[in-house]
């Protein structure tokens, strides 16, 4: 290695640091390790978590031009002179950059966390991938995931392995009273909030959460649903509010930096996806002791045990997120044995040192 055998040169490529599970994860990576040298390449831009640990960690933006050809001479000229012993690839895109580079940079390595379900099939970009895929070490964030790859890229010279994401407890051991929390987020005194922390995308479904909370409303006035995430649905979400007059049952905050502190205002965590590997923020709901309703799809139920930490419901089916969000609503009770339960299973099992650790012996070996 060129640094030290024991302490390789790792580069996590990613497109953004936007405010996602993904991103959140690498971030979480390369801020938590502590042996080598760790930085970070962003494809397109920086933002918002990348602006966070720009202190912590070298970070570089390329703003790579649409033209392939010319976007990989661009990749390939910071990683040159960075001299990586490993290039960590999270996704395709990242993936696509980072192993046609590696060919051309003596002793590099490259690895590709796999965060999400879908699998790219056609285009020239995935021929390439589906090429320099045999040669890279592949991890999956959930064991479904790992299937997945395992059928698309059938020769593969390295196991593909499934790494369990993990996030810091450090934001979640000081958290301020449930009370302080909602004063602080002007809800007032005694109401029900649901929470969800996501892009606000078609595949995270929005709408059908809203919808559900408002039918809730209707007999529970009390209850509010608290939104934190930015994205391309905004404006359909917002229309959406206002055109069903849902104001007073709805309140969307953006993005946020201080999501440990809005999880602290919550009751309930609730993710209507429906597609997900292992997501970031039901994990970070799980540090903060809530109890997770959440479709049963891709790798959520490796995280959401039915009636243990939270209930899992189908995919699309508005009555079982009634059903189940009212479950917490009649019987508060549950509220702190499912969150107590979900926090546990989350310090045996998915921590971001845990993570950090499986890495590091990815990038050793």
């Amino acid at each position: 290695m060129k640094n030290s055998c024991n302490a390789p040169n790792v580069v996590h490529l990613i497109p953004s640091l936007e405010v996602g599970g993904m991103e959140r994860l690498v971030v979480d990576l390369a801020t938590g390790r502590k042996s080598g040298q760790t930085s970070i390449m962003c494809l397109n831009k920086l933002g918002a978590l990348g602006e966070q640990i720009e202190k912590e960690v070298t970070i570089k933006v390329l703003n790579i031009p649409k033209n392939l050809f010319c976007a990989t001479i661009a990749v390939y000229k910071l990683l040159r002179k960075i001299k990586p012993d490993v290039i960590h690839c999270h996704n395709m895109q990242a993936h696509f950059f980072g192993s046609i580079c590696a060919l051309f940079i003596p002793n590099t390595k490259v690895v590709l966390t796999k965060h999400g379900q879908h699998i790219p099939s056609v285009g020239f970009a995935a021929k390439i991938n589906k090429l320099t895929l045999r040669r890279s070490k592949i991890v999956g964030v959930s064991s479904d995931i790992t299937q997945i790859m395992q059928k698309w890229i059938t020769k593969n010279k390295h196991t593909i392995e499934y790494i369990a994401n993990g996030v810091s407890l450090t934001p979640y051991k000081n958290l301020k009273p449930q009370s302080v929390a909602k004063k602080e987020l002007s809800i007032e005194h005694g109401t029900f909030c649901v929470g969800i922390v996501a892009r606000l995308s078609h595949p995270k479904d929005h709408v059908l959460l809203i919808d559900a909370v408002a039918a809730i409303s209707k007999t529970h006035a009390n209850i509010k649903l608290i939104i934190i995430g930015d994205g391309p649905l905004r404006q359909h979400i917002e229309s959406h509010i206002n055109q069903n007059q849902y104001q007073k049952v709805v309140t969307m905050l953006g993005e946020r930096k201080d999501i440990a502190n809005i999880l602290g205002a919550l009751d309930v965590f609730a993710l209507a996806s429906s597609s997900e590997g292992i997501p970031m923020t039901i994990l970070e709901a799980m540090a903060a002791s809530l109890p997770v309703i959440a479709t049963n799809v891709g790798g959520v139920p490796q995280v959401v045990i039915n009636n243990e930490t939270g209930i899992l419901v189908e995919n699309k089916n508005k009555e079982d997120l009634i059903k189940a969000i009212q479950f917490f609503v009649e019987a508060p009770e549950n509220i702190a044995i499912y969150g107590k339960k979900g926090r546990l299973l989350l310090e045996n099992n998915y921590s971001i040192n845990q993570a950090i650790g499986k890495y590091e012996c990815i990038y050793l070996n």
